[in-house]
């Protein structure tokens, strides 16, 4: 059995070495998004069928292939695995790897429930390796801008976090998302995405209320949460399997607001509302390069067919004229599919010697993951 503690710092310049465990779609996606990190070598696939295995490492000129999850944890040559398989097997396959001494990074949710996770937790940290749950949604380039936003207060204190995020999933009893014994359904599926997003910004709640509507196959093909926090902060999410929602975020603070474009999961811009230092129903102060403008939008009435013409039109304008307020929008939009920059935080680690990344540690997915399991026991359901 191969061992290879991620506590020991990689040598500087070293390609990290990587298997896939799983061969369905998301596997694809991060197998072809790992030729935008340059030190990263895509070496052995891993499957319990021999021929699905042949496919994949044909479809990307993978050297190896392995008809079984203990041939690829075994193979010396493999220095990290991504687990790209339900959650039912998270547990039993991020084990097998952590055994092996090999660097994880699984899919999320990281396990079906809290206990489970804190058992690969300290699995990882009795062997110190490297562990880490896939939300690759927090590397892409906007949700750093977001973080970078955040940290310097430009919409002053949060308050009030609200999204949601709803697909159209084509109904499969068998399938992933509706199968209830792959722990499928809305929350797992869409709702680890915003529950991570909250955490993320706010922390972790204090307080859980939930509603759901159960399915005949046992999953929840739709889920609305509230959650409260210390702070008198208060976050509202919505998910769902059985219609396209808006897809975006808003974060509300005591001086402005953030909105992360569709789609939140890996959104490509986001925009910055700054309010004004006053009442919004005082009369406005109008820079003197926009008084003219300004002065002709007053003379028509805030109410008049004039002014809701020009704000249809030009709402960053006529809120900036009337009230002060500013917005700016910025663009980062993501290379590939967006899961390779999880992958250059997972080399960051390994090259620095470390077991947890700073950005999704093991503190916060065990803190998420326990409040999913309060939103099923209390979610009253429908």
């Amino acid at each position: 059995m191969s061992v290879n503690h991620a506590s020991t710092p990689l040598a500087t310049g070293q390609p990290v070495t990587w298997g896939i465990i799983g061969t369905g779609y998301i596997a694809h996606l991060f197998a072809a998004d790992l030729a935008h990190v340059p030190d990263a070598r895509l070496v052995a696939i891993g499957s319990r069928s021999e021929e699905k295995a042949r496919a994949f490492a044909n479809q990307f000129a993978i050297p190896r292939h392995y008809g079984s999850y203990a041939e690829l944890a075994d193979d010396p040559s493999v220095q990290a695995i991504y687990i790209a398989t339900p959650a039912s097997v998270h547990k039993d396959n991020m084990l097998l790897c952590l055994n092996a001494g090999k660097a994880v990074l699984c899919e999320k949710p990281l396990t079906v429930n809290a206990r489970e996770a804190e058992e690969v937790i300290d699995r990882a940290r009795d062997g110190h390796i490297f562990l880490m749950e896939a939300m690759w949604t927090r590397f892409v380039p906007t949700m750093v801008k977001l973080r970078e936003l955040l940290a310097a207060g430009v919409i002053g204190e949060i308050r009030h976090f609200i999204g949601d995020l709803g697909s159209r999933v084509p109904f499969n009893p068998q399938g992933r998302v509706f199968n209830a014994a792959l722990k499928g359904g809305a929350l797992s599926e869409k709702g680890i995405y915003l529950l991570s997003l909250a955490s993320m910004i706010i922390g972790r709640p204090n307080r859980v209320m939930a509603l759901a509507s159960i399915g005949k196959t046992g999953v929840d093909e739709w889920t609305a949460v509230t959650l409260s926090y210390p702070g008198a902060q208060v976050a509202s999410l919505f998910c769902s399997v059985l219609v396209r929602t808006r897809r975006e975020a808003v974060i509300v603070g005591t001086r402005g607001r953030l909105r992360i474009h569709e789609p939140v999961i890996c959104p490509a811009s986001l925009t910055v509302r700054i309010d004004p230092n006053r009442g919004i129903d005082q009369a406005p102060q109008l820079a003197t390069s926009q008084a003219g403008v300004g002065r002709m939008l007053m003379n028509y009435g805030k109410s008049s067919r004039w002014i809701r013409a020009i704000a249809a039109r030009y709402p960053a304008l006529s809120d900036r004229l009337l009230y002060g307020i500013r917005s700016k929008t910025i663009h980062s939009p993501p290379i590939g599919h967006g899961l390779h920059y999880q992958v250059s935080e997972v080399h960051r680690c390994l090259r620095a010697g470390k077991q947890e990344s700073d950005v999704m540690s093991w503190n916060e997915s065990l803190n998420i993951i326990a409040t999913m399991d309060q939103i099923r026991e209390r979610a009253e359901t429908l």
